[in-house]
């Protein structure tokens, strides 16, 4: 049987780390997040992508916008498993598309990962505070990340992660903290949005 691709966002912080002189944006993200309960119901355990890591298909993996697999807007340039989840670097080229992308991450409009994902091990368990059984994904093959609109995994959020500490204390939050940051940071969007209109 074929496995099925499926999809699973993150709100994460896109870090523009620096324009180049080709035109290129180089951005630091998170492409999903290990260990917490998604909107889908899923969990991704903390060891889900070391297969996919050693295996050739890490370097295939692709930087597309919006799930488009036409819309290859850049490269991945290093991927790293942390306590927190896939941290990935990627430049941004100046295609038609990739200005545009490049325009929407410098403005803030862009802030979330999604990946294009099969899952190739996983297994069902029960959880306190959830009804029915809980998919926790073992095993991922990733195929691309995507900057998107909207993301699915509240844990993973929006952090303006402007240093290597501001990172790593992403990982000391409590699940309160982390709700609260993300309840501030869409409120300060719908602001921005509104200011704008």
């Amino acid at each position: 049987m074929d496995k099925e691709l499926l999809y699973k966002s993150i709100d994460a912080r896109i870090e523009s780390k620096e324009e180049r002189e080709d035109g290129s944006l180089h951005i630091r993200f998170y492409a999903l997040a290990f260990g917490n309960v998604d909107s889908w119901g899923d969990i991704i355990a903390p060891t889900a992508c070391d297969d996919f890591l050693q295996s050739e298909n890490a370097d295939r993996m692709q930087l597309c916008y919006q799930h488009e697999m036409h819309e290859v807007i850049g490269k991945i340039t290093s991927k790293t498993a942390d306590a927190v989840g896939l941290l990935c670097e990627a430049d941004i080229i100046d295609t038609t598309t990739g200005k545009d992308v490049q325009k929407l991450i410098k403005a803030g409009a862009i802030t979330e990962f999604s990946i294009g994902y099969y899952a190739d091990r996983f297994h069902f368990e029960r959880r306190e505070g959830y009804d029915g059984d809980i998919r926790v994904l073992d095993a991922i093959t990733i195929i691309e990340a995507s900057p998107v609109t909207r993301a699915a995994n509240p844990r993973a959020v929006l952090l303006d992660a402007k240093s290597e500490e501001g990172l790593r204390a992403l990982e000391t939050l409590s699940d309160q903290q982390l709700d609260e940051i993300q309840a501030a940071v869409a409120n300060e969007q719908a602001r921005r949005l509104f200011l704008y209109m």
